[in-house]
């Protein structure tokens, strides 16, 4: 390459010079609009993710609500029913309370990861 120049003159070099730095500049001045417009993007799909996180809080929030009050009823069916002589039912009654629970965690986290491949 330094060949095709030894024969230009000084004017023609700068002139050379001149027009590598303005496609230079033009190409710094692209790139940051590329990494301005992703960064926006980027926020958008946090605060998406924000509202998202919010809501999957009240809705967990309400399964284990709901899961009290199951429990609830279930203690207050226990008790009131009288004493049939199992006292191994109370712990059976939370293991299936746990089970409950785990199923919801694991129906979110499915619903969760359902989404996340969809955006993909």
């Amino acid at each position: 390459m330094g060949e095709e120049l030894s024969g230009l003159t000084i004017r023609d070099l700068q002139f050379l010079q001149s027009q590598v730095e303005m496609s230079l500049q033009s190409i710094r001045k692209k790139k940051e609009q590329v990494i301005a417009e992703e960064i926006m993007q980027l926020n958008q799909k946090g605060i998406v993710l924000q509202k998202e996180n919010v809501e999957l809080k009240k809705e967990v929030s309400i399964a284990y609500q709901y899961k009290i009050e199951l429990q609830n009823k279930l203690s207050a069916e226990g008790t009131s029913g009288g004493d049939n002589g199992d006292r191994g039912s109370g712990s059976s009654e939370k293991a299936r309370g746990r089970s409950k629970e785990n199923d919801a965690s694991e129906h979110i986290s499915l619903a969760l990861s359902i989404e996340g491949h969809a955006d993909e």
